[in-house]
């Protein structure tokens, strides 16, 4: 796509799966990325047979059952089937910002990167889960607002 437009480098925001697709993308073709925004997400191995179950069910037994199985989904896991991209941490040298709601259960391991990660911004955000750090863009704009300015000013 870059190509296409003629475009050498662009910004990537991403949330959850979006945000896996970020750090995949900074892994491949880094070269390519002036800055990632990547929020509810982390780069460590993950199983996802939760999700998988999630989606089955919600074909079977419809909306209802899918949204109830996703709000189940953010618990812990103990299987890993999704590889890990932790590898890049260090070598992400574009300006990055990750942010996590801290109801959200990989919290922890999205501020873990964070620390690993040479040019960071990081930040939390008190009493949200997976979902609401997504839905409550009051909260989040602002704070990716800044960041990419400060990019327009370096």
């Amino acid at each position: 796509m870059l190509d296409a437009l003629g475009t050498a480098k662009a910004l990537f925001w991403g949330y959850s799966m979006g945000g896996w697709i970020g750090f995949g993308i900074a892994k491949y073709a880094k070269e390519r990325i002036r800055a990632l925004v990547i929020g509810g997400q982390h780069p460590y191995a993950r199983n996802m047979a939760p999700l998988r179950q999630v989606v089955h069910r919600g074909i079977a037994h419809g909306g209802a059952a899918f949204v109830a199985g996703m709000e189940e989904m953010f618990g812990p896991e103990a299987r890993q089937d999704r590889p890990g991209l932790e590898d890049i941490l260090p070598t992400l040298l574009m300006p990055c910002c990750l942010y996590a709601g801290e109801l959200d259960p990989i919290h922890t391991e999205v501020e873990a990167c964070s620390r690993i990660i040479p040019e960071v911004t990081f930040f939390s955000l008190p009493g949200l889960n997976h979902c609401e750090a997504f839905a409550r863009s009051e909260l989040v704009l602002p704070r990716v607002t800044a960041f990419l300015k400060a990019l327009n000013t370096s």
